[in-house]
């Protein structure tokens, strides 16, 4: 015969571990997130490059939000190749040369 306190104790352990699961899942989302972030930016980490993109495998959250951070920077950097027309380039030139920086507190910014 089971005895229902040995019962109540597996109950707590399965329910605890299902509840770690779901938190380390988060986490490994997050971290993700993160990683992605930098690795874009340049500041890849080799070792959890390769522990992430085991999580790729198996979260279609995080390559779509790879996919979508990836297809973001080619478009800001293609836009980012476009200069200002020369008349906007000369209007903010102007303005800039006309601001006294002696008049500018830490207020104003």
């Amino acid at each position: 015969m089971i005895n229902p306190s040995d019962k109540n104790d597996a109950l707590e352990q399965q329910s605890s571990e299902s509840l770690y699961s779901a938190a380390t899942d988060a986490h490994k989302c997050e971290d993700s997130k993160m990683l992605i972030t930098q690795a874009l930016e340049g500041v890849p980490n080799p070792r959890l490059i390769q522990a992430v993109r085991g999580h790729f495998g198996g979260c279609i959250q995080c390559l779509s939000a790879l996919d979508l951070e990836i297809r973001f920077k080619l478009a800001m950097a293609q836009r980012a190749t476009d200069k200002a027309p020369p008349s906007l380039q000369l209007r903010i030139s102007e303005s800039l040369q006309r601001i006294d920086l002696k008049d500018i507190t830490i207020s104003d910014l």
